[in-house]
């Protein structure tokens, strides 16, 4: 990843977002130590099990899902939050009919989403207007 050598402003709908795979779209910002990303699931969309070397922090603004980590398995709605220490296996499984908005936090930043082709930017369902 690039240096980050200057501040940045942003805002969710500016953001291009990046489709991690069908139904799961990520808005990031990337510093010097971190990636913070509004990420967007669809109803029903699952992420298999997986593991990265990211420190993973998280909160639930809209909606529900259905977490799996390190083998433990708990539904997280609004307001719900989670740590995932790097290398944890964890999987997620969106619930209700109108998909969730989770916002995370990686560290170090998520450089393996640099090379992720970028969609023009457009509102997202979170902040509601």
């Amino acid at each position: 990843m690039p240096a980050v050598t200057t501040h940045e402003f942003a805002s969710v709908d500016d953001l291009p977002p990046q489709m991690l795979r069908d139904g799961i779209c990520v808005r990031p910002v990337h510093g010097r130590h971190i990636t913070l990303a509004v990420v967007e699931l669809d109803p029903g969309v699952r992420m298999p099990e997986h593991r990265h070397p990211n420190e993973q922090v998280g909160v639930v603004i809209r909606g529900a899902f259905t977490f799996t980590v390190g083998g433990e398995t708990r539904t997280r709605q609004p307001g719900d939050m989670w740590v995932i220490p790097p290398e944890v296996a964890h999987a997620v499984e969106s619930t209700g009919d109108d998909g969730c908005t989770i916002v995370e936090t990686f560290s170090p930043p998520r450089g393996d989403w640099v090379d992720i082709p970028r969609r023009q930017p457009a509102p997202g369902r979170w902040p509601a207007r």
